[in-house]
């Protein structure tokens, strides 16, 4: 009785184990992944870029090439009033959460864009889904945008996904 309980033991905690190796690596893709979406972003390589994107965002924006056009139009606008994206960061992402065939998380998003004179910090959130258990992740910027309202656009987002209220920008004049 005793050899059997020290088995099962070792059996519990060898998978315990295994589950937060999982875990992990899971958590490492969608840093991983967040952070090349985000480089994508301040390169101006909005191929890359739309790669990461929602796939239900991207449809709703008539698809990669129509985002591409959009994106670089106003970049293109932006860059003419004297602003650009300087940096794009990360926060840690929120406790991973399963909703049908979908992982979910909410990710914090910091974006410092240069102005003329002196220049914007921004903070938000992205939503992150995957639909292959953590392997590869998409995203939703949720700016400008309650949870009533994405929850209309996105109705299969968890019911254990909160997303912070929308804060203003600050401004620097350095």
């Amino acid at each position: 009785m005793r050899y059997l309980l020290v088995i099962l033991l070792f059996f519990i905690s060898l998978a315990t184990y295994s589950q937060t190796e999982q875990d992990k690596k899971i958590l490492q893709n969608l840093k991983a992944q967040a952070d090349s979406m985000g480089q994508a972003f301040i390169a101006g390589n909005f191929k890359a870029f739309a790669g990461y994107t929602y796939p239900l965002i991207l449809k709703t924006m008539g698809g990669p090439e129509k985002m591409i056009a959009v994106l670089t139009k106003s970049i293109n606008d932006m860059k003419a009033d004297g602003m650009s994206f300087r940096s794009v960061t990360f926060g840690e992402p929120s406790k991973i959460e399963k909703s049908g065939k979908e992982l979910q998380a909410t990710v914090p998003q910091h974006i410092e864009i240069g102005l003329s004179q002196g220049r914007l910090v921004t903070n938000s959130t992205l939503i992150a889904f995957s639909t292959d258990n953590g392997l590869n992740w998409t995203f939703v910027d949720t700016s400008n945008k309650d949870t009533a309202t994405l929850r209309k656009v996105l109705p299969n987002l968890s019911p254990a996904i909160t997303i912070p209220p929308h804060m203003p920008p600050v401004r620097y004049d350095n």
